[in-house]
């Protein structure tokens, strides 16, 4: 039954054509990137060149990743967050809870609704790395800083970078398992859209709102609080090397905040439904 409700919902949200176009709209923006590195570095000696790894969209030394920074907390929710909002503006849910119960329902509509955001999420830029690794040497080890690799500021830097003992280890490896990352924090903000969901309202447009305004709220608190030890923007978290010259970041707080956020998001998803099943 499991199966089914996530085979259904799946084919509901894909035909709808809305991921299609964010996933589309994500890799032109990469091959946008790609190709103007391409330009821009062709010809360059491999001693002179920067490592493949930070020419990435995700990269903060990208001239596109401020961008993509900027209109993240709109876009994330549009592939899958509205999904629960249109079933029951439309009375879908009903139906669909009928034929498959109620806690399948929830279970393949939740499941649906985070693999389709990390899909979109996280695809796009895992084709890039793989188009850097073709189109550009994997010997350069150059840093856009222009900072020597063994300069002391360097290194430091290194040690305060997000997976830093994972980038210390493969720099192509950490590329990868950071742009998984940044596909699972995607799909846990759409999850966090249909939880909001379940509370009664009216207009869809309302919906862009939750994440922008979380991730707001969560980065102006480091400002409202200043004893918090660690910074709470996203704009430091979210693109790749961002923590090379700023310790106050942290790991743990990234993972423990996605993690909150993911039940918390659960939690009421799972009881909103349930009181309106009643």
């Amino acid at each position: 039954m499991l199966l089914n409700s996530i085979k259904m919902q799946l084919s509901v949200i894909w035909q709808k054509k809305v991921a299609t176009v964010i996933f589309f709209l994500l890799m032109t923006l990469v091959l946008v990137n790609y190709f103007s590195n391409v330009w821009t570095y062709q010809g360059t000696d491999v001693v002179d060149m920067y490592h493949p790894m930070k020419l990435l969209t995700l990269s903060n030394w990208s001239k596109y990743s401020f961008y993509l920074m900027q209109y993240f907390p709109l876009l994330v929710v549009v592939p899958a967050g509205f999904a629960l909002f249109t079933d029951k503006q439309l009375n879908q849910y009903i139906f669909i809870q009928s034929r498959l119960g109620a806690r399948y329902y929830l279970l393949g509509k939740m499941i649906v609704v985070f693999s389709v955001t990390f899909f979109v999420f996280s695809v796009p830029f895992l084709i890039e790395i793989l188009l850097n690794l073709i189109a550009f040497p994997v010997s350069a080890v150059g840093d856009p800083s222009n900072i020597g690799i063994y300069d002391v500021s360097y290194i430091s830097g290194v040690h305060m970078q997000l997976f830093s003992g994972l980038y210390i280890q493969s720099p192509y490896l950490y590329a990868v398992v950071f742009t998984l990352f940044f596909g699972v924090f995607s799909g846990v903000l759409a999850l966090f859209t249909v939880a909001v969901s379940t509370f009664p309202i009216k207009f869809k447009v309302l919906l862009f709102l939750p994440v922008y305004l979380l991730l707001y709220l969560v980065s102006l608190s480091k400002q409202l609080i200043p004893t918090i030890p660690v910074d709470t923007n996203y704009f430091l978290y979210l693109p790749l090397f961002n923590l090379f010259y700023n310790p106050t970041g942290s790991l743990m707080a990234w993972v423990t905040f996605t993690v909150s956020l993911c039940l918390l998001s659960i939690l009421i998803i799972v009881v909103k439904m349930r009181r309106d099943a009643m």
